[in-house]
Protein backbone atom coordinates (compact mmCIF):
# COMPACT_ATOMS: atom_id res chain seq x y z
CA UNK A 1 0.00 0.00 0.00
CA UNK A 2 1.14 3.78 -0.73
CA UNK A 3 1.99 5.58 2.18
CA UNK A 4 -2.23 7.34 3.15
CA UNK A 5 -3.92 3.35 2.75
CA UNK A 6 -4.22 3.81 -0.67
CA UNK A 7 -3.68 0.98 -2.67
CA UNK A 8 -0.99 0.86 -5.32
CA UNK A 9 -2.03 0.24 -9.19
CA UNK A 10 0.45 -2.93 -10.67
CA UNK A 11 2.24 -1.53 -13.70
CA UNK A 12 0.52 -1.37 -16.77
CA UNK A 13 2.21 -3.70 -19.32
CA UNK A 14 2.43 -2.45 -22.78
CA UNK A 15 1.93 -6.39 -24.63
CA UNK A 16 2.57 -4.57 -28.41
CA UNK A 17 6.00 -3.03 -26.84
CA UNK A 18 7.13 -6.62 -25.26
CA UNK A 19 5.80 -8.58 -28.42
CA UNK A 20 8.54 -6.32 -30.52
CA UNK A 21 11.59 -6.77 -27.83
CA UNK A 22 10.73 -10.44 -28.45
CA UNK A 23 11.14 -10.27 -32.42
CA UNK A 24 14.05 -8.08 -32.21
CA UNK A 25 16.04 -10.47 -29.87
CA UNK A 26 14.69 -13.44 -31.51
CA UNK A 27 17.13 -11.82 -34.35
CA UNK A 28 19.59 -10.57 -32.03
CA UNK A 29 19.11 -6.64 -32.63
CA UNK A 30 19.15 -4.20 -30.14
CA UNK A 31 16.60 -2.87 -28.38
CA UNK A 32 16.38 0.75 -28.86
CA UNK A 33 13.65 3.61 -28.50
CA UNK A 34 13.49 4.18 -32.79
CA UNK A 35 13.12 0.71 -33.45
CA UNK A 36 10.20 0.15 -30.99
CA UNK A 37 8.68 3.12 -32.04
CA UNK A 38 9.12 2.98 -35.95
CA UNK A 39 7.62 -0.71 -35.11
CA UNK A 40 4.06 0.45 -33.13
CA UNK A 41 3.90 3.08 -36.28
CA UNK A 42 4.00 0.06 -39.03
CA UNK A 43 1.54 -2.10 -36.45
CA UNK A 44 -1.06 0.82 -35.99
CA UNK A 45 -1.57 2.15 -39.39
CA UNK A 46 -3.29 -0.84 -41.39
CA UNK A 47 -1.94 0.24 -44.77
CA UNK A 48 1.56 0.04 -46.29
CA UNK A 49 2.87 3.32 -45.48
CA UNK A 50 6.23 5.14 -47.35
CA UNK A 51 9.20 6.09 -45.43
CA UNK A 52 8.23 9.57 -44.88
CA UNK A 53 4.50 8.80 -43.75
CA UNK A 54 6.32 6.22 -41.37
CA UNK A 55 8.52 8.91 -39.88
CA UNK A 56 6.00 11.68 -39.72
CA UNK A 57 3.56 9.39 -37.85
CA UNK A 58 6.03 8.45 -35.46
CA UNK A 59 5.33 9.86 -31.54
CA UNK A 60 8.75 10.72 -31.14
CA UNK A 61 9.75 13.73 -33.17
CA UNK A 62 13.26 13.13 -32.89
CA UNK A 63 13.07 10.39 -35.06
CA UNK A 64 14.34 11.48 -38.06
CA UNK A 65 14.36 10.14 -41.62
CA UNK A 66 17.68 8.48 -41.95
CA UNK A 67 16.90 6.26 -38.80
CA UNK A 68 13.24 5.39 -40.96
CA UNK A 69 15.39 4.11 -43.94
CA UNK A 70 18.26 2.46 -41.82
CA UNK A 71 15.53 0.50 -39.57
CA UNK A 72 13.21 -0.19 -42.33
CA UNK A 73 15.77 -1.62 -44.51
CA UNK A 74 17.54 -3.44 -41.43
CA UNK A 75 13.54 -4.78 -40.86
CA UNK A 76 13.07 -5.90 -44.32
CA UNK A 77 16.72 -7.94 -44.20
CA UNK A 78 15.61 -9.64 -41.05
CA UNK A 79 11.64 -10.69 -42.69
CA UNK A 80 10.14 -7.97 -40.49
CA UNK A 81 8.50 -5.70 -42.84
CA UNK A 82 7.34 -6.73 -46.49
CA UNK A 83 8.06 -3.72 -49.27
CA UNK A 84 5.82 -3.02 -51.39
CA UNK A 85 6.12 -1.26 -54.97
CA UNK A 86 2.96 0.62 -56.56
CA UNK A 87 5.31 1.16 -59.35
CA UNK A 88 4.76 5.06 -58.64
CA UNK A 89 8.07 6.77 -56.77
CA UNK A 90 7.67 5.19 -53.28
CA UNK A 91 8.14 1.89 -51.69
CA UNK A 92 6.20 1.12 -48.99
CA UNK A 93 6.67 -1.07 -46.29
CA UNK A 94 4.07 -2.91 -43.77
CA UNK A 95 4.49 -5.92 -41.01
CA UNK A 96 4.83 -8.86 -42.19
CA UNK A 97 4.78 -10.61 -38.74
CA UNK A 98 1.52 -9.65 -37.87
CA UNK A 99 -0.74 -9.54 -40.71
CA UNK A 100 -2.66 -12.62 -42.64
CA UNK A 101 -1.82 -12.38 -46.35
CA UNK A 102 -3.51 -10.17 -48.23
CA UNK A 103 -3.54 -7.36 -51.22
CA UNK A 104 -3.77 -3.40 -51.91
CA UNK A 105 -5.94 -1.81 -53.75
CA UNK A 106 -4.92 1.91 -54.96
CA UNK A 107 -6.89 4.83 -55.92
CA UNK A 108 -5.70 5.67 -58.97
CA UNK A 109 -6.23 9.89 -58.41
CA UNK A 110 -5.51 10.37 -54.61
CA UNK A 111 -3.48 7.45 -54.31
CA UNK A 112 -5.08 6.41 -50.93
CA UNK A 113 -4.61 2.62 -50.43
CA UNK A 114 -6.59 0.12 -48.99
CA UNK A 115 -6.52 -3.56 -48.13
CA UNK A 116 -8.15 -6.50 -49.92
CA UNK A 117 -8.43 -9.05 -47.49
CA UNK A 118 -9.82 -11.90 -49.77
CA UNK A 119 -7.04 -13.34 -52.31
CA UNK A 120 -8.34 -15.79 -54.93
CA UNK A 121 -4.90 -16.94 -55.96
CA UNK A 122 -4.43 -19.67 -52.88
CA UNK A 123 -5.68 -22.26 -55.36
CA UNK A 124 -3.73 -21.39 -58.22
CA UNK A 125 -0.84 -21.57 -55.46
CA UNK A 126 -1.76 -25.57 -54.61
CA UNK A 127 -1.80 -26.32 -57.95
CA UNK A 128 1.64 -25.05 -58.58
CA UNK A 129 3.01 -27.12 -55.36
CA UNK A 130 0.92 -29.79 -57.09
CA UNK A 131 3.58 -29.62 -60.22
CA UNK A 132 6.35 -29.72 -57.68
CA UNK A 133 6.81 -25.90 -57.02
CA UNK A 134 7.87 -24.57 -53.84
CA UNK A 135 8.31 -21.77 -51.47
CA UNK A 136 5.43 -19.99 -53.87
CA UNK A 137 5.32 -16.80 -53.36
CA UNK A 138 2.89 -13.73 -55.39
CA UNK A 139 2.05 -10.24 -55.61
CA UNK A 140 -0.68 -8.66 -56.72
CA UNK A 141 -1.84 -5.04 -56.63
CA UNK A 142 -4.97 -3.26 -57.21
CA UNK A 143 -5.31 0.05 -59.09
CA UNK A 144 -8.67 1.96 -59.72
CA UNK A 145 -10.65 5.63 -58.53
CA UNK A 146 -12.16 5.48 -54.85
CA UNK A 147 -15.82 6.23 -54.52
CA UNK A 148 -14.90 9.73 -53.41
CA UNK A 149 -12.55 10.60 -56.46
CA UNK A 150 -15.17 8.58 -58.72
CA UNK A 151 -17.83 11.34 -57.73
CA UNK A 152 -15.32 14.33 -58.27
CA UNK A 153 -14.31 12.20 -61.14
CA UNK A 154 -17.74 11.73 -62.98
CA UNK A 155 -18.84 15.58 -62.27
CA UNK A 156 -15.44 16.75 -64.13
CA UNK A 157 -16.32 14.15 -66.79
CA UNK A 158 -19.41 15.71 -67.94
Amino acid sequence: MKPGGKKQKPAEIDFDIEEFKVILNSRSQKITAPRLEILRTLKSNHKPLTMSEIQSKTKNKKIDLATVYRTINLFAGLGIVYEIDFKDEFKRYELIYDRHHHHHIVCKICKRVDNVETCVLDELEKLLSKKGYTEITHSLEFFGVCEKCNKVYKVIKL
